[in-house]
């Protein structure tokens, strides 16, 4: 039987390891768009290249996580276990919703492509902003580090944003 304390260090952990694959699939999100808006010009294409992307991010980080999990662990991942990677991968799937159906309304041409491109980067820049206040709250740290911290998040997507552009 698991000791309480363990039980409850193994959970916060894959809290933390989904927190991190929330912070990081923005981040991955927000280059794909930025380096795709300015070659990308037909809808299917955009939602081909940000499909593509959530989809090696995934199959990356379970390959990964399930590699180094059978290597601490010693022996084949249960079921559960395995769900668990899984659901520790989630939000790197989940940063691409909001970017898909923008793309979906500029597929029906309700709105641009340029600006389907333009209000998921901002969408994502506000998203990384707010996972990093959240993490920092989560993390018990006081609202002028949590704000710090979303600043932080917020500046590395700036920082993503800037070399895109300066490499075009």
């Amino acid at each position: 039987m698991t000791a309480p304390h363990l039980k409850s260090n193994t959970a916060e952990g894959h809290k933390a390891e989904r927190l991190s694959h929330a912070l990081y699939g923005l981040i991955i999100v927000t280059a794909t768009l930025v380096a795709e808006q300015m070659h990308v010009t037909e809808v299917s294409d955009a939602l081909g290249l940000l499909f593509g992307t959530a989809l090696v991010l995934v199959l990356a980080h379970t390959y990964s996580s399930v590699m180094a999990r059978r290597t601490i662990e010693g022996h084949s991942l249960g079921k559960a276990e395995r769900k668990l990677v899984m659901k520790d991968n989630l939000p790197v799937v989940l940063a691409i919703i909001v970017p898909a159906a923008l793309f979906l309304l500029a597929g029906m041409d309700l709105i641009t492509l340029n600006a389907a491109y333009v209000t998921a980067i901002v969408f994502s820049l506000l998203s990384l902003f707010g996972l990093g206040i959240y993490e920092g709250r989560m993390a018990s740290l006081a609202w002028v580090h949590s704000l710090l911290s979303g600043l932080a998040a917020g500046t590395i997507g700036l920082i993503v944003v800037a070399f895109e552009a300066f490499f075009e």
